[in-house]
């Protein structure tokens, strides 16, 4: 097994391919805590690392609420939210282009890229829940995107 701690904190529940990952399609609310901070990774169906990412990060701890952000990324829509640009930019473009589908349908593309989040990838994470939680996981999240874990995201890696 490799070692998942980094600045003291264990992180095996973010890389651990032996535990089993969360999909996208179930609700997150059955899933994600409503209090804290969390930070997150992605994972396509081949397990390649794809995005870290990070979520409840308001100033005041009681407001404090990352089941918004993993609710935002299962929707596919692209408004407002980096991760669902990031796949429809990156995976679901490239998959329009190869077959040539395209609906010029209201929120048509929207739907393609949730139906794409929902069946290619699931998120595994880990929560913090202390007066410091959001620091931790903005500290976490840039050194795993700068390598310190040697396991890089693809998406969002520097």
């Amino acid at each position: 097994m490799t070692n998942y701690i980094l600045n003291g904190h264990d992180l095996s529940d973010l890389f651990d391919a032996g535990k089993p990952p969360h999909s996208f399609k179930d609700d997150p609310r059955h899933i994600v805590p409503v209090k804290g901070s969390i930070i997150y990774s992605v994972w396509n169906n081949k397990e390649e690392f794809l995005y870290i990412g990070i979520s409840g990060l308001q100033k005041s701890l009681d407001r404090r609420n990352p089941l918004s952000r993993m609710q935002s990324h299962a929707s596919g829509r692209r408004s407002g939210d980096q991760f669902c640009i990031y796949i429809h930019d990156l995976f679901v473009i490239p998959e329009l282009i190869k077959t040539g589908e395209f609906e010029t349908e209201r929120g048509w593309l929207d739907k393609v890229t949730q139906k794409y989040i929902h069946e290619n990838l699931v998120y595994r994470f880990v929560s913090f829940l202390g007066d410091d939680s959001d620091l931790i996981v903005r500290e976490l999240e840039n050194k795993i995107k700068s390598g310190e874990m040697r396991l890089t995201p693809t998406i969002n890696g520097d």
